[in-house]
């Protein structure tokens, strides 16, 4: 398979929609993968620590072809502090199925890549629910302490530049915090809902491979809290107000 990256920098202006126009999701709204992973808001929820160079993937199997140009994903920041003007990676990776030498499925593409790619400058939060967790590195193994707000976050892609998905197809959601020097750390939020096999974690930086993530404290699997819904019908749901977007996209040729 060869991939071509194609860079792209793009200026989202999104002048006088009301309020009520942010393209939040909630619980009954329509989706298009195999069913909504909501935030696990029990004590048992882990936040776990998705900042660059690290990287946090969970699959998802497409049920309708079509432009993937609406994420939503669920968060927390270690001990609330909160970053208010936050800046994500996500990516999306096809599947390597467990088997013979592989015990685990895991993100797969040429070299390691996504097959696409997007970085967000500026993503802003809703506020979503209280939950008194735990923060968990994976890479370390180690608890960084906790947290008690969750966060829903919202992302739009321009559909010229979003990634197409195939029904029935399995790939991976890779989210990154864009920001490794701030103050500010951030964790993707653990799902209730499990589908399929456990989420995953690297770091291409110290060179720790995809890693097979289970609760450090029961061994359970993990997942994580996401949904990818359709595509929006109105210029209205633009009204998530991404400013400065930078877009990397990449296609298979």
């Amino acid at each position: 398979m060869r991939i071509a990256m194609i860079a792209v920098v793009v200026a989202v202006v999104v002048a006088g929609l009301a309020p009520a126009a942010r393209a939040d999701w909630d619980s009954g709204m329509p989706y298009k993968m195999h069913h909504p992973q909501l935030p696990d808001l029990s004590p048992m929820g882990l936040d776990v620590r998705a900042v660059v160079p690290g990287e946090v993937a969970d699959d998802w199997r497409c049920t309708r072809t079509g432009l993937v140009t609406d994420i939503h994903f669920w968060g927390s920041w270690l001990d609330d502090q909160v970053d208010p003007n936050p800046g994500f990676n996500l990516s999306v990776y096809p599947d390597v199925p467990a088997g013979p030498g592989n015990p685990y499925s895991h993100p797969g593409g040429d070299l390691g890549n996504p097959i696409w790619s997007v970085s967000f400058a500026s993503v802003p939060g809703r506020f979503y629910a209280s939950a008194d967790e735990q923060f968990y590195d994976p890479l370390t193994g180690l608890m960084l302490g906790r947290d008690s707000q969750v966060w829903q976050y919202n992302v739009y892609v321009p559909e010229t530049l979003a990634f197409e998905q195939e029904q029935g197809t399995i790939y991976w959601l890779s989210v990154q915090y864009a920001k490794p020097t701030s103050a500010y750390t951030f964790g993707w939020k653990t799902s209730l809902d499990h589908w399929n096999d456990d989420a995953v974690a690297r770091d291409v930086a110290q060179g720790i491979p995809w890693l097979e993530l289970r609760d450090p404290r029961t061994n359970q699997s993990l997942d994580m809290a996401f949904v990818i819904t359709p595509e929006p019908a109105t210029l209205c749901l633009l009204g998530a107000g991404l400013a400065g977007l930078v877009v990397r996209r990449m296609r298979r040729k």
